[in-house]
């Protein structure tokens, strides 16, 4: 078998696309981001393609020929310096100021990024035949594509802004198309409709009066004044690569130029370090896996959050708990829990004495938790992980905690549901076998299509005609308009006609009623 699959993939080598010179540029500074698009530019390698990746988080592997790193890991400074997620704040108030911060920082990572003087002597050597561009909060990044003059592809690890799809003309009716930020589903309430809409405007309004051109005045300090408009080259992307949210089981219509992905990063389980294995090994009623991720540092929460927890895992102690605890020592730590700074997650998962894994609802993650059918406990922070738990939670598979209600009742409540209430596991193994029942591997369909706009230099056809109509035209405006002015001369020529018609039919009246 293991004969047949090298075999395989030699042949995938010689028949697809000729060795063609890649460069991926992926600005945001976040691990969860960058293991998928390491996936996808590895993946290129294997086939032969000579792959340049700017990546904050650069795997190092000198064995690896044609496969240069750009190390931009600097970017941390300034993402890390602006944000501490696991502090108090209200949700959806916290939901637009951190986008404005978000939006705002990026302008330093561009920064950082065009200032690199490795990557800069890459350009001036060396040709390209593609651009792969992160499509999040970085949109300075376009202006490669017009510099290298090479067709353009975005990859996204969180799915994408209205304002993303947008861009290459994909519909975005918020009457039943979940927003990637907003924790709706495809059945809205009327409310939950008006913030849609609400949001959508206003994001809409931020990214066109603000992002493109704050983002197009950098790229012209790099790239030149001859440079287009960082907001056209947006909408002459090829093509989109869009990680889908396993809970977002909803239908939706996509443009052809859409490619949809899932559970890129997963990996087969690897052995643990012998301290974890003898940890999870001992553990005779089970484990609870607990942690916030990469963003969200448990170190960083109020010592009251702290507490909380500290109080119910003291209250369970015989569960064993593992905590990613990124400080030097927990302060008040129960004997039942271990910490560490970093933990091999998919590997930890993996293990059959993990009963529960408490997390933040990151998508990554939510993957990383089916594949392994461990039911979990969600308590979102930021982004796109309200919607993903409250999606977990509304499946059966899991239970969905406010992080400004947490209580030591509350968490101790739900942690004694999800262990002993073997119904999540089930709904969490049927979530398993709905994801896996695909027709195509999804990694294999996103090079499938990369190199097909390598093959065809770019993919125009692809191209939707909604990029080309106005706001106007596009939500049929102008024939409504039409429509109404004619209904209303058909209105106004009647009510003449008729008009017309009582007053003669009165004249006539009258001039019988004198004739006699």
């Amino acid at each position: 078998m293991k004969t047949y699959h090298v075999f395989l993939k030699l042949v995938i080598c010689f028949t697809s696309t000729n060795a063609a010179r890649i460069l991926g540029v992926f600005p945001m500074p976040s691990i969860s981001h960058q293991v998928v698009f390491r996936a996808v530019m590895k993946e290129l390698h294997s086939r032969g393609h000579h792959v340049v990746a700017v990546t904050s988080d650069p795997i190092r592997d000198s064995s690896l020929e044609n496969y240069t790193e750009i190390d931009t890991s600097d970017t941390y400074v300034y993402w890390l310096k602006k944000f501490s997620f696991a502090t108090n704040k209200d949700y959806d108030t916290y939901q637009k100021v951190l986008t404005l911060q978000v939006l705002r920082v990026t302008e330093d990572m561009c920064t950082v990024i065009y200032k690199n003087e490795q990557l800069q002597k890459i350009l001036l050597e060396q040709s390209f035949d593609l651009v792969i561009v992160e499509w999040h909060s970085t949109p300075c990044a376009y202006g490669y594509s017009y510099f290298l003059s090479c067709p353009l592809v975005g990859i996204s690890s969180t799915g994408t802004y209205d304002t993303g799809h947008d861009s290459i003309g994909n519909p975005t009716n918020p009457a039943y198309i979940p927003n990637v930020i907003l924790p709706h589903t495809d059945h809205k309430t009327f409310w939950e409709k008006v913030s849609s809409v609400w949001y959508s405007i206003w994001f809409r309004w931020l990214w066109h009066g603000t992002v493109l051109p704050s983002h197009d005045a950098i790229a012209r300090q790099q790239f030149g004044d001859s440079m287009p408009y960082i907001g056209d080259i947006e909408k002459n992307v090829s093509l989109l690569i869009l990680t889908l949210d396993s809970l977002s089981l909803y239908t939706r219509p996509n443009v052809p130029a859409i490619v949809e992905i899932r559970a890129l990063h997963l990996q087969q389980p690897k052995p643990l370090p012998q301290d974890l294995q003898e940890f999870l090994d001992g553990a005779s009623e089970g484990v609870i896996y607990f942690s916030l991720g990469s963003n969200v540092k448990s170190e960083k929460m109020s010592s009251e959050k702290r507490q909380i927890f500290l109080d119910a895992f003291s209250e369970l102690l015989y569960l064993r708990v593992l905590w990613k605890w990124e400080g030097d020592e927990l302060p008040g730590q129960p004997r039942n829990v271990k910490v560490a700074k970093w933990l091999p997650q998919q590997d930890v998962l993996s293990h059959p004495n993990i009963k529960l894994f408490i997390y933040q609802g990151g998508l990554q993650s939510t993957e990383e938790a089916i594949r392994a059918c461990v039911p979990v406990i969600g308590i979102p922070i930021f982004g796109d992980q309200n919607k993903i738990v409250r999606n977990m939670a509304d499946f059966g598979a899991g239970v969905f905690l406010e992080f400004n209600d947490l209580n030591k009742e509350m968490t101790v409540d739900a942690i004694n549901e999800v262990i002993y209430n073997t119904t999540y596991k089930e709904n969490m193994r049927e979530l398993k076998n709905r994801l896996n029942d695909e027709s195509d591997n999804s990694l294999d369909r996103a090079i499938w299509w990369i190199e097909y706009v390598i093959r065809h230099k770019g993919a125009p056809h692809l191209r939707s005609a909604a990029l080309d109509l106005t706001w106007f035209q596009l939500l049929l405006h102008d024939v409504i308009v039409c429509i109404i002015l004619l209904a209303l001369f058909i209105f106004c020529i009647s009510y003449r006609v008729i008009t017309l018609f009582i007053c003669q039919m009165r004249y006539r009246m009258c001039v019988r009623y004198k004739k006699d």
